[in-house]
């Protein structure tokens, strides 16, 4: 990352420290900056701030964030990521420590099944519990608009953000352009409790 970036990085994180008790924020940034804002994020919330947390791919397979981290030297030791589209892609699900794969995204509301307990009590996956993660961030849910209706996405969205009040100690958040995908700004923009524009902040810098 150059400069800009790592700067950008920075005032993010203000932006969210301004509202951490605040449980799930909507990231505004451009459509085609949607990988890199995201990139953005868990180098703020992973190194500079030391947390840990979930990442849920919904548009590209984890290996895709995974790479990207690497290059620009993000561990990812305290991050675990919930993959829906591996199986989709025709790609390989290698078992991974900090990946477990599930169905979607025909079916974005078993999401939450990845968080269950087996009978016996112990985790579903190599998965952290929530209630010791910080952050649980979704990469771009407005590519589930292609595969279910607005009711099913509006359905997923309330229940992640239950599931992330639930733990009140987790920041939720979603990177969207609200431009380009009014549908998905509106029903954000409805249940999410904030707003942060990546658009104006890159501006600053």
């Amino acid at each position: 990352m150059n400069d800009k970036d790592l700067a950008l990085v920075e005032k993010i994180m203000q932006e969210i420290k301004k509202v951490r008790n605040t449980s799930t924020i909507v990231f505004n940034t451009n459509f085609t900056q949607i990988g890199k804002s995201n990139l953005l994020l868990l180098k703020g919330l992973l190194d500079h701030e030391k947390e840990s947390g979930f990442f849920v791919v919904l548009d590209r397979p984890h290996q895709y964030m995974s790479y990207l981290l690497h290059m620009h030297d993000v561990g990812e030791e305290y991050l675990w990521f919930v993959d829906t589209v591996t199986h989709m892609s025709g790609g390989a699900k290698e078992e991974e420590d900090n990946v477990n794969f599930v169905e979607g995204p025909f079916h974005i509301n078993r999401l939450f099944e990845a968080f269950e307990p087996h009978d016996d009590g112990k985790s579903l996956s190599a998965l952290r519990s929530p209630e010791k993660v910080d952050f649980m961030m979704i990469d771009n849910l407005a590519t589930m608009l292609n595969y279910n209706t607005t009711e099913k996405v509006t359905d997923f969205i309330k229940n992640y953000q239950g599931f992330v009040k639930d733990h009140s100690h987790m920041l939720g958040g979603v990177t969207i352009d609200g431009e380009s995908q009014p549908e998905m700004n509106e029903i954000l923009t409805e249940h999410f409790d904030y707003r942060i524009d990546i658009k104006e902040l890159k501006k600053e810098v």
